[in-house]
């Protein structure tokens, strides 16, 4: 009948409508930690100075970021993206919901039981955050049964292995029984920093830019990078686990070497299709978020391909006597991967996304413009409800801090790696202020 027309798209848009304030909702939430996040390198910048990485404020700064700010905003991401880049529809959001309870309060248990120093209250937290992440991999999987791009999503649900070693390695190391001995902590670090957050990222990009610039590439829905970096990573992490043994040292170095070459062979192949599908893309303009983006991916190489070589390196001369330089060398180049790489590529992507949810969370494709002129108001567009200055001074304010941090850390000047420290805390409030104003528009 012509009068269930209107139904039709009322229930649609009311979907979609709950799909993203979800998003939104984690994504807000973990900004909301990424201000504690640099508050609490503030905090530790005399320990971070001199290279101490147990230092309490510093482990609270760490997880804050990469669980409060890090996890939620992807996990809020991805259950958005997947559903729209795959193909598919979301066969939970009541489930999502329950899973950002149990995410939130692990984001908040670690760090304070870190700072605290109540290892209990750390394992409590990890194992909420495990929680969450079953629960987020099972509402995944039961909406990849209806994907029609099921083989591509596989990809993306494939990197959630080295999410759980990360965590169940977290839990390990809470509880005083660290699995594989001394080298848990650099596995833990290598697994989830590049193994699930970078790989994640890396896989997904090529098809969200695709999306954003309606590529018409055909040729790159067969390549596969994801194959390659998911496998030098599994090879990284082996090579660790064999370091153990002294006996296997040169078997080690073999899986290392091999592990970081597959990694950054798959990487270059994505950055070569992202190249093609600016080349091939329909829409001429393109977006300023966008240069971003894809400006972070292509830095990222270098700062990924320094990381690999010092972390190696470190965990070689580790494993032999620990060393003051290089503790301080390593540790400064896992906050530029950690505050810098991740930071960039996560802000750049919120400021994406998160405009167009807030834009389509309230009004329709149909209803909108007819709605507004009835009560002569024009709807925003979604660029202009984001405030683009603000957002490219806050993402500079991240790049410069995390560089002035990291260099205090190498060089061991403490005035340097405060006001690194000092300058991300202001980024994070011009970019929350950018968001407080989108949001009133």
């Amino acid at each position: 009948m012509p009068g269930d027309k209107p139904l039709i798209a009322d229930d649609v848009h009311r979907d979609l409508s709950r799909r993203f304030r979800m998003t939104r909702i984690h994504m807000v939430t973990g900004l909301a930690f990424l201000g504690p996040a640099w508050l609490s390198l503030i905090h530790a910048a005399e320990a971070i100075t001199r290279g101490e990485w147990h230092h309490p404020s510093l482990l609270a700064a760490i997880h804050l970021f990469v669980v409060g700010y890090a996890s939620n905003v992807v996990c809020g991401a991805i259950l958005q993206i997947v559903p729209v880049v795959f193909q598919g529809r979301l066969y939970s959001i009541r489930l999502a919901y329950i899973q950002f309870v149990f995410m939130v309060l692990g984001s908040f248990s670690i760090p304070v039981g870190f700072l605290a120093k109540q290892w209990q209250i750390v394992t409590a937290g990890g194992t909420s955050v495990l929680i969450a992440f079953v629960l987020l991999f099972w509402n995944l999987g039961q909406t990849a049964r209806t994907l029609k791009k099921r083989t591509e999503a596989l990809g993306v649900m494939a990197t959630f292995v080295f999410l759980f070693v990360t965590v169940l390695l977290g839990l390990g190391m809470a509880s005083g029984n660290p699995p594989i001995d001394r080298v848990t902590l650099p596995v833990h670090i290598v697994i989830g920093v590049t193994g699930w957050f970078t790989t994640l990222i890396l896989v997904l990009s090529p098809r969200l830019i695709s999306f954003f610039v309606s590529s018409h590439s055909k040729k790159l829905r067969r390549s596969r990078p994801e194959f390659l970096l998911l496998a030098g990573i599994s090879l990284v992490a082996i090579g660790f686990v064999l370091r153990v043994e002294g006996t296997v040292a040169s078997l080690a170095m073999v899986m290392f070497l091999g592990g970081w070459i597959l990694y950054f062979t798959g990487y270059l192949q994505l950055l070569i299709n992202l190249y093609r599908h600016f080349r091939n893309r329909r829409r001429k303009e393109v977006e300023w978020t966008l240069k971003w983006i894809v400006g972070g991916l292509y830095g990222g190489i270098l700062v990924l391909g320094v990381w690999a070589i010092v972390f190696t390196g470190f965990v070689q001369k580790w494993m032999l006597a620990s060393s003051s330089l290089m503790d301080r060398i390593t540790l400064s180049v896992t906050l530029l991967v950690i505050f810098g790489f991740l930071q960039w590529m996560i802000g750049a992507y919120m400021a994406k996304i998160m405009p167009f949810l807030r834009r389509m969370g309230r009004y329709s494709h149909g209803s909108a413009p007819e709605t507004d002129q009835a009560r002569k108001i024009r709807p925003p567009g979604v660029w202009d409800m984001l405030p683009r200055t603000p957002i490219v001074l806050a993402l500079l304010g991240f790049a410069i801090g995390v560089v002035s941090l990291t260099a205090g850390v190498l060089i061991g000047q403490e005035s340097l790696t405060l006001t690194g420290a000092t300058t991300g805390t202001a980024a994070w409030v011009l970019y929350t202020a950018a968001m407080v104003v989108m949001y009133g528009r």
